[in-house]
């Protein structure tokens, strides 16, 4: 295999075999970096379920982004030769580092931490290792842990006779963590692996018992002549004591891997994240000289036991008047969670952040007369807000500093963003740097604890997604902290944990797709490590983010299924919990460092279906009027082919549904019923029965087809990839969609009955609409103004219209529908007609107009004679305080 190629790796040299195949150093061609290819026996994929379950299980495992787990590439076939490629570290096993008498006591602690903290990582996204062993465990130079084969020991087969290096027994179909099958390697299985029972996570606790009990003692904590009586021996037999091999081991240490060791998994810990706790509280112990060997506890127990009857008839009396005090006076109950406004001024307040001391809120506000925003102080019990800035130009994203005395902020200079601060009561600005502005209107600001540093979005190039840097306070110099892949937005909102230790943040795709990311940090604001994601699955919309006042959990706000909700989740991982009382519509999260005080901004909307006459008309220059409304947000408004009913999104159930209604907005009917989610772009097919729309029901987005009355949901794609906007072919055959199934944005198109999707644009796409003739797509660009053509049997694509709003168009019989702006600035709406290729205005809307830019905008009725448009009336915030949020 040296020298020869698969695919784009070039093989260089091998590095190891086992049960599960052979890996090689290779050199990826493409990237110019050398990665590790494992190459699969063919028999292990000879059962096509099988190879159905491995391919899934690398799927999962390739989602796991951790500083101790080895990342997953790409798991493909060439020559006929399946392979895994995966990143190539160079160090040494475990395995090879292990001798006679184990490892040194911290450096056993230290690398069990870091395979605890990989371990907490995957289970938290469902994933179960399997196959725990010096072996997959390699140190580098510097002292990190990679941890290999993540769910890869569902690759192994079954064997007969007696067991080999990787057993495993035959299940009857299912998923493989069902009764019947092990996995693993015999000396670290679980009991419940080796009587072939269902597993959970409670699995690898006990394979990594068994690990730390070697890497400790050097022995293995269960061994016999033979495979089998090892076997009997994880079933049967406890191990050794490890005081009877080391008279030295802390008693804690010991205590914490026999408990990993017990039979019953429910007597064992029952999170990887309580282990790593543990075991982190045992290394501070230790290196402070705290951590007492079996030996020497015994000698100290020796030495209290004589004080013990002087105490205990004190400790009795104290008991029994504890017992009357709580009868006579029982504790009060602690109060439950309170939301109350903090502001009630007209207009937006913004990007609150509390002070070190929790008594005071910093925000940002556009004033009386909703002008430009400044940065304001008030405090949380009382008082009239203190203005702090009065630019000419937005201010905001306030950020204390650790000792109170000054507040940085965000100052707006078009495409760059200023960093200034000023004195908490007010004084002379001081500039400490710039940074390209974040996604959207607002950045973010965090001030690490030690006051040296401020957590900043920023980007070298305009190509390049954003991502976080640190700006030193003192010398306004800036350090880059992470590197977001292409294809995402990049990382947003950062916050600083209390010990500064760490930086969360968020990692923003494209459509607001969003994860809850972690990057440990050390003293001098150097990254240790790349990021992890901490949420499970990519939520939709995070808009903010705060630590709570321990460091255990973080607060965040996602917008799903309608409005905007708060949730939290443990740092080490888990399944998020939704915040019981408030939190509707929040965003930008800030938590009171003293007591249960959480503040946040709460934002209010208001979207409505208005109604214009077209250019076909008898009434052409009768004023607009608001059409389909209602208390939530109505919009994406669409005629039927027919032109007799109208589908679009709704709230109003208290869920963003699919509705309809008649041609004169009578009648409405809600047609889906996604109670779990969001949906949206309702498409007509042309002959009225049915309506495609998008929804991120299962994860990423996708596209979905439902009759016109309603009735059973088909999903027409699905996989790791987004899909949204769909619209039909005028024969009905096809969908079209926009979907990043490639890195970027581009134009595909699926069978409307189901089936493999085939791609239609290729230097990028967004939304897409077939010519009334069937002989052109018409399509938008994602970044850009313009309409773009291409023929539907395929050809080059040109360029329609160089003008226009992206996103808002519609195609007509007679021309394309577009929005752009006057020489004033002002909306208008155009309308390309194909015979003539002439441009005209058909609206000119009010200064006062402001066109939900969050939908398509506009529909036309078949006749010509209506146009229908989505209309944001009513946009604001105001600040709401949440007491004894937890």
């Amino acid at each position: 295999m040296i020298g020869k190629a698969l695919a784009q790796y070039q093989i260089c040299e091998k590095l190891g075999e086992g049960g599960m195949g052979v890996v090689w150093k290779a050199r990826d061609t493409h990237l110019d970096r050398f990665v590790a290819l494992k190459t699969l026996p063919p028999e292990k994929w000879a059962d096509p379920e099988r190879k159905r379950r491995s391919v899934h299980e690398a799927k999962s495992a390739s989602a796991l982004n951790h500083p101790n787990i080895v990342h997953i590439y790409d798991i493909a076939e060439a020559d006929g030769v399946q392979f895994i490629s995966m990143e190539y570290v160079s160090g040494k096993t475990l395995e090879q580092l292990i001798g006679r008498k184990g490892l040194p006591l911290n450096e056993a602690l230290k690398y069990s931490i870091q395979i605890a903290d990989a371990l907490a990582q995957a289970h938290a996204a469902g994933i179960i290792h399997r196959d725990l062993k010096p072996s997959n465990i390699i140190v580098g130079s510097n002292g990190q842990v990679k941890v290999l084969d993540f769910g890869l020991a569902k690759l192994t087969e079954a064997v007969t006779g007696e067991l080999g290096e990787a057993a495993t027994m035959p299940a009857q179909g299912g998923p493989s963590t069902e009764k019947g099958v092990v996995f693993g390697t015999v000396a670290y299985m679980s009991p419940e692996q080796v009587g072939g029972k269902k597993i959970d996570t409670r699995s690898d606790i006990f394979s990594f018992g068994s690990l730390l009990y070697e890497m400790v003692t050097g022995r293995q904590a269960f061994h016999g002549d033979s495979k089998i009586s090892t076997l009997f021996a994880i079933l049967k037999d406890d191990p050794e004591p490890l005081s009877a091999v080391l008279a030295d081991i802390p008693r804690d240490l010991e205590k914490l891997i026999l408990r990993c060791l017990r039979k019953d998994p429910d007597r064992r810990f029952q999170h990887m994240a309580d282990v790593k706790v543990s075991l982190e509280e045992l290394k501070e112990e230790s290196e402070s000289g705290k951590l007492a060997s079996v030996a020497a506890q015994s000698a100290s127990a020796r030495r209290r036991s004589r004080w013990i009857w002087m105490l205990t008839g004190t400790a009795v009396l104290l008991i029994v008047g504890m017992a009357v005090g709580l009868w006579f006076f029982p504790p009060r109950p602690r109060p439950g969670p309170k939301t109350v406004p903090l502001t009630t001024y007209p207009g937006y307040q913004i990007t609150p952040v509390f002070s070190p001391d929790g008594k005071q809120v910093a925000f940002a506000w556009d004033g009386e007369q909703s002008e430009n925003l400044d940065i304001y102080v008030k405090l949380v019990d009382a008082g009239t807000p203190l203005r702090l800035t009065n630019s000419s130009v937005s201010e905001y994203a306030p950020a204390w500093s650790p000792n109170g005395h000054n507040i940085a902020f965000c100052r707006d200079r078009g495409a760059r963003t200023e960093i200034w601060t000023v004195p908490a009561l007010g004084g002379v600005e001081r500039k400490l740097g710039e940074a390209e502005k974040g996604y959207g209107t607002y950045s973010s600001l965090s001030w690490s604890p030690d006051g040296k540093f401020l957590a900043l979005t920023d980007r070298y190039t305009q190509e390049s997604p954003l991502a976080l840097f640190l700006l030193s306070a003192d010398t306004g110099n800036k350090r880059k902290l992470t590197s977001p892949p292409n294809g995402y937005v990049g990382d947003l909102h950062p916050r600083f944990s209390s010990d500064g230790k760490t930086v969360a943040f968020v990692r923003t795709h494209y459509d607001t797709n969003s994860a809850i990311y972690l990057l440990s940090i050390n003293a001098n604001g150097e990254p240790q490590g790349e990021p992890w994601r901490l949420t499970p699955d990519e939520p939709l919309g995070i808009g903010g983010l705060d630590w709570t006042a321990d460091n255990r959990s973080i607060v965040f706000s996602v917008s799903q299924p309608v409005g905007t909700n708060l949730w939290m989740i443990s740092a080490s991982g888990g399944t998020p919990e939704r915040l019981g009382a408030g939190g509707e519509n929040a965003a930008d999260i800030s938590i009171s460092r003293s007591g249960a005080r959480l503040i946040y901004s709460r934002f209010s909307t208001d979207s409505n279906i208005w109604r214009t006459p077209g250019p076909n008309s008898p009434n052409r220059t009768s004023p607009a009027a608001r059409f389909i409304a209602s208390t939530q947000p109505d919009l994406e408004a669409q005629f039927s082919p027919d032109g007799g009913k109208i589908a679009f999104s709704s709230g109003r159930s208290g869920r963003q549904s699919i509705w309809t209604c008649d041609r004169d907005g009578l009648n409405p009917v809600e047609v889906t019923s996604f109670n779990e989610s969001t949906v949206g772009s309702p498409r007509w097919s042309p002959d009225n029965e049915s309506i495609a729309f998008d929804s991120p029901k299962a994860g990423n987005w996708d596209i979905y087809v439902i009759g016109a009355g309603g009735g059973a949901v088909r999903q027409l794609t699905a996989g790791p990839s987004n899909n949204a906007r769909p619209s039909w072919s005028r024969d009905g055959r096809w969908i079209y969609f926009a979907s990043d199934r490639t890195g970027d944005w581009q134009v595909w198109k699926a069978p409307a009955q189901g089936g493999a999707a085939s791609q239609v644009t290729h230097h990028g796409g967004r939304e897409a609409f077939e010519s009334f003739d069937g002989k052109f797509v018409y399509y938008t660009r994602r970044g850009s103004a313009g309409i773009w053509k291409e023929p539907v049997e395929g050809g080059e694509e040109s360029l329609l219209l160089d003008q226009g709003v992206q996103d808002f168009w519609a195609v007509s019989k007679e021309g394309i529908y577009f929005s752009d702006a006057d020489s004033s600035g002002s909306l208008v709406l155009k309308l390309y007609r194909f015979a003539t290729r002439q441009v005209r205005i058909v609206k000119e809307f009010s200064k006062d107009t402001k066109l939900d830019i969050g939908s398509t905008v506009f529909s036309v009725s078949p006749d010509g004679q209506w146009i229908l448009y989505t209309e944001l009336e009513h946009l604001g915030s105001n600040l709401m305080l949440m007491e004894n949020y937890r």
